[in-house]
């Protein structure tokens, strides 16, 4: 039990809620991505792949519905390993867009030696997922990827600083309208 389930806190999940008859989110990820004409593979009936083209490579994204918790998760993985010795620079990286995000956040995480974006959203009480929600949360993903993978390029493969990376990836980013 966690310290918002002893307080009271966290909202347990009630008779309306759990008799709602709510729709699977996924279904909807299923219809967006079929209406913008993404690639897309249904992995069970709690989990989408989507394939998103960026400007600098095709973003892999997995949307995953976590029935116990009630919540929509979407993450956004890296490609490619970060060579030993970055991971300090893309830590650091990560911080300094972190700061720039509305939504959302990016990790490290050591065991796939990956940088990951993650965000989720709260459907406690029989909430439905709206399409306009779902386009949203995909968005967020795209523009955050679109920001974090030439600035980790930039550290990992040119060397530069932090700092410099993402300053090079922002000037590239406006010069793609």
């Amino acid at each position: 039990m966690t310290f918002a389930d002893q307080r009271c806190i966290r909202p347990n999940p009630s008779l309306n809620g759990s008799l709602a008859m709510r729709s699977n989110p996924m279904e909807t990820f299923e219809r967006i991505a079929i209406a913008e004409g993404y690639d897309y593979e249904r992995v069970d009936i709690n989990e989408i792949h989507i394939s998103l083209t960026g400007l600098w490579c095709e973003h892999d994204v997995s949307l995953t519905w976590n029935v116990a918790l009630e919540q929509v998760q979407i993450f956004l993985i890296f490609e490619g390993r970060i060579p030993g010795g970055r991971s300090d620079d893309i830590c650091r990286l990560m911080s300094l867009i972190n700061e720039r995000l509305v939504s959302g956040h990016f990790d490290y995480w050591d065991k796939n030696k990956s940088m990951v974006y993650r965000n989720s959203v709260s459907l406690r009480g029989g909430a439905n997922l709206r399409t306009e929600q779902g386009m949203d949360l995909i968005a967020l993903a795209l523009d955050a990827a679109e920001r974090g993978y030439p600035a980790c390029q930039y550290v990992v493969w040119a060397g530069k600083s932090p700092e410099d990376a993402l300053t090079s990836a922002l000037v590239d980013l406006a010069a793609h309208p």
